[in-house]
């Protein structure tokens, strides 16, 4: 009982962030002709929109399921949670790093522009916090 919350509150944050990069790639079509701060104000507003989706999805899924089950289920957390997140916090945190230390290299020798690179990094750390709760999610079945 206690896997199912686990799992329905990671495919709520799995949901949020891709609902968010889908939307930020359809406004980012013209990024090359943008100035740095649209495409700010657009990365800015799909890491808004990613955590309001993520909270609304959260509490629909749970309150749906509470009416469906007829119980409410504690998010109770033990030491195996806790490694769980560790182990995603690793893989998160390693494919994050990567991706800067790639973006930078592709910045310094490859005269990759300003805006894609900062594009890139957004994009990165979404897709390493995707990773880590697709890994969340292997673990806790």
């Amino acid at each position: 009982m206690n896997m199912n919350i686990k799992i329905r509150n990671t495919l709520a944050e799995i949901t949020g962030a891709s609902v968010a990069m889908i939307w930020m790639w359809y406004k980012l079509t013209e990024a090359s002709i943008m100035t740095i701060e649209s495409i700010s104000k657009v990365l800015a507003q799909g890491i808004g929109i990613s955590i309001i989706i993520i909270i609304a999805l959260t509490i629909v899924i749970n309150i749906f399921s509470s009416i469906i089950t007829g119980n409410y289920e504690k998010n109770i957390e033990d030491e195996r949670d806790k490694l769980y997140e560790l182990y995603a916090l690793q893989l998160s945190s390693a494919i994050f790093g990567i991706s800067i230390v790639i973006i930078l290299v592709l910045l310094g020798w490859f005269n990759l522009t300003i805006n894609t690179g900062l594009i890139a990094i957004t994009f990165s750390g979404f897709i390493a916090s995707i990773a880590s709760l697709f890994l969340k999610m292997y673990l806790y079945k």
